[in-house]
């Protein structure tokens, strides 16, 4: 607030103020330990008052077995706290309802108060506030700033610009000609008054809650008044569907109601509005009829939770295609598309992984570097075709001779290599001789007619715990050199880094 503006409030003569039994009373409220004795003294010294404290104490709104006949038995049933605020606010609204200003809607203004202040109180019972009064209290006084300011700039709401149906406008039209906003005058207000920290808190955050920062205790106090504010606009003006969504998103995002649970609060409201009214003596119907309100809110929560539930099983069903489209694309990626091996991408991580987890595992994992005979003959003698068909029947032998476990990945042209986890060389060679004998003994069938069978050289390279070896890529060098040395003998035939190393030697 502007030293300017805060000039021009303190030097308004006829300011809110309120009467000297409130001021006994915010006296009283702001002692840490207060007597029964003085509070109930107090109270008898106003028998409208009192009489409204009895009165309270015997509606509807505080069922009790018995008839309420003293003071002392209202503060038993109302507890310390809640006759303090309820006395409150009844001093204060005798004192406050008589101001008036300029263009300020007092009926409208007086509405949204009763409907904010029981507002904040259903919700404070829905989220366990344990100061449900003070709650009362402070949705009844949250828009407080708008007496004060209606009395200091007379033509402030008497403009068209001014919705006062639509706080959120309203404040947006504030802020532009003041630059602040009426719940920060109202929060200065009762600050004049010696309000405790907590009501006047929940006036200032009322326009705006997310400044309370979320851990600070009094947050969900004033997150309850806050909400009560948008409440109160479903009773006080046409709503529409939007409207109501937007309220839904706020009570779910403030406090964490679900929008059962926010029905819930608009039914406690409809059915508490002809007490209230009757306990405060303010007349201020004609209402927008509750019983339509409710029931368009219901029916508008339910259209847009059928909705939501429509869109995330739409969500769910188009990440599901997705997902399967994905996984088709990822096997497309993973498999050669003629012969169904891995390519030569995927085989790459593929060894990358397998060399990994015998690294941690203290495993053994052998690589076989497999390459055709002569296929160059194949295809320049019964063309590419041919050839094709040689490659797939090539990588199904490969498959057949090796466990479910080894991997089969066409390294380019007619070139394979075999992943053998926890496969030691001995085994490998046994594996070696099987394939070598199934090519052998295989005939590939062309298109043309022609049969054809095609020999394999292979070269295996193990990695043991025992003799380690650094990386992937000088484990497949030595699987390639010894199939190397197997084409350079003749091919048909496998041979092993160990041999190689071995003839180095010698």
């Amino acid at each position: 607030m502007t030293p300017e503006l805060e000039a021009k409030l303190k030097a308004c003569p006829n300011l809110p103020s309120p009467p000297a039994v409130a001021i006994q009373i915010i006296q009283l409220a702001n002692k840490p330990e207060i007597h029964l004795k003085r509070i109930i003294k107090l109270l008898n010294s106003d028998p409208a008052l009192s009489s409204k404290i009895l009165r309270i104490a015997n509606s509807p709104l505080y069922p009790y077995p018995k008839k309420i006949e003293s003071l002392h038995q209202a503060l038993m049933v109302l507890g310390l706290n809640a006759t303090i605020s309820l006395a409150l606010s009844f001093s204060l609204i005798k004192s406050l309802k008589t101001t008036k200003g300029g263009g300020l809607d007092y009926a409208l203004y007086w509405k949204r108060a009763l409907v904010a202040g029981t507002a904040s109180r259903a919700l404070g019972k829905i989220c366990k506030v344990a100061e449900i009064e003070e709650l009362y209290l402070a949705g009844l006084l949250q828009d407080i700033g708008m007496l004060t300011l209606d009395l200091v700039f007379p033509d402030l709401y008497a403009s068209h610009k001014s919705p006062q149906t639509d706080h959120a406008r309203l404040r947006s039209y504030e802020n532009q000609v003041l630059g602040i906003t009426h719940g920060a005058v109202g929060s200065w207000l009762l600050t004049q008054w010696n309000f405790p920290d907590r009501l006047r808190l929940a006036v200032g955050g009322s326009d705006d809650p997310s400044r309370i920062p979320t851990h600070d205790e009094r947050a969900t106090f004033a997150s309850c008044v806050a909400l009560s504010g948008g409440i109160a606009e479903i009773f006080l003006r046409e709503t529409s569907d939007e409207y109501i969504h937007d309220l839904k998103t706020q009570a779910q995002s403030l406090l964490g109601l679900s929008p059962e649970s926010l029905l819930e609060v608009l039914e406690n409201i409809k059915d508490q509005l002809p007490e209230i009214e009757r306990l405060l003596e303010k007349d201020l119907q004609p209402w927008n009829d509750p019983q339509t309100i409710l029931e368009q809110a219901r029916e508008s929560l339910l259209i847009r939770s059928l909705q939501a539930i429509k869109q995330v099983e739409e969500l769910q069903i188009s990440n599901a295609t997705m997902a399967d489209e994905f996984e088709n694309l990822e096997e497309n990626h993973r498999h050669d598309a003629l012969t169904g091996a891995l390519t030569r991408a995927h085989l790459d991580k593929c060894l990358t992984s397998a060399f990994e987890q015998a690294i941690e595992n203290q495993e053994c994992l052998t690589l076989v570097f497999g390459d055709l005979d002569k296929f160059k003959s194949v295809n320049d003698t019964y063309g590419h075709q041919a050839g094709d068909v040689v490659l797939q029947s090539a990588v199904r032998l490969l498959m057949l001779k090796l466990r479910g476990t080894d991997l089969v990945g066409r390294y380019g042209g007619e070139e394979f290599v075999l992943i053998l986890p926890k496969a030691p060389q001995q085994p490998a060679e046994m594996v070696c001789e099987r394939i070598l004998k199934a090519f052998r003994e295989t005939t590939h069938e062309t298109s043309s007619g022609h049969s054809i069978t095609v020999t394999i050289s292979l070269g295996i390279a193990t990695h043991t715990p025992e003799q380690p070896y650094s990386t992937i890529s000088d484990l497949l060098q030595d699987a390639d050199e010894a199939v190397y040395y197997s084409k350079a003998h003749g091919g048909n035939r496998f041979t092993t880094s160990s041999f190689i190393q071995t003839e180095q030697l010698a």
